[in-house]
């Protein structure tokens, strides 16, 4: 299976742990986690700015993280389906990817259920799917 992780659950696993962490090992290794460079810098964005995380270090970390991930290049192609239109870009990612999955916390991408093929769920719900 094909599986994007919004930015919500890559910074609820990374600073938290707990169900998040349990969803981003389950797409690195059971499933072909798919992500794009707009991810990415949201990912980085977010924890160096809110929670002082060093970019260098994270850049390390994300870097060794996402080896084998299948990198989605976002043109902004989608636009106007998210209430957040930051939310377009994941959308896009799991839109070309083909995901199955797009495992979210963030609840303007959570109250869509679906984008095109893709399934919209919570880690939890991504867990007990697999």
């Amino acid at each position: 299976m094909i599986v994007v992780l919004d930015t919500n659950v890559w910074v609820s696993a990374l600073e938290f742990g707990g169900t998040p962490d349990l969803a981003v090992v389950c797409a690195l290794t059971l499933d072909q986690l798919a992500i794009s460079q707009f991810i990415r810098s949201e990912i980085i964005r977010v924890l160096t700015v809110k929670f002082a995380r060093d970019p260098a270090e994270l850049e390390m970390q994300l870097d060794e993280l996402l080896v084998e991930a299948l990198w989605i290049k976002v043109t902004g192609e989608v636009r106007g389906i998210c209430r957040d239109p930051k939310d377009d870009a994941i959308l896009e990612t799991a839109w070309k990817a083909k995901a199955d999955y797009l495992v979210a916390g963030d609840r303007d991408l959570l109250s869509l259920d679906r984008f095109e093929k893709t399934l919209i769920v919570s880690p939890a719900a991504y867990l007990r799917l697999r």
